[in-house]
């Protein structure tokens, strides 16, 4: 009688792990997963460049600028003033914040 009541117990520890296995299976397969989004984060936020004699600050996707800062590009260094002719792109306002504070120095 005790060889059947391991038995017993053993078949409902093995039972038992088999259920929470099949739990634990579809609950992954049914979590929701998250949603990727589908439009990219661009890859630079703001580009700076050169506007008449004055530095100009684009937003990426929008076509009229968000900041004139007044900083006249004839008190920069040619390679400054030429980089800002192509336009130089910012990744981040961090970045945006550094190139100002040299410029406007």
């Amino acid at each position: 009688m005790q060889i059947h009541n391991r038995s017993l117990g053993f078949n409902i520890v093995i039972l038992s792990l088999t259920f929470l296995a099949v739990i634990l299976l579809l609950f992954s397969l049914l979590w929701p997963k998250p949603v990727a989004s589908s439009t990219p984060l661009p890859e630079n936020l703001y580009t700076a460049k050169s506007v008449g004699h004055q530095v100009v600050i684009y937003q990426s996707g929008r076509p009229e600028p968000v900041m004139m800062t007044g900083i006249d590009t004839r008190t920069l260094p040619p390679v400054d003033q030429q980089a800002l002719s192509e336009g130089i792109s910012l990744r981040d306002a961090t970045a945006l914040a550094h190139l100002l504070e040299d410029y406007d120095a």
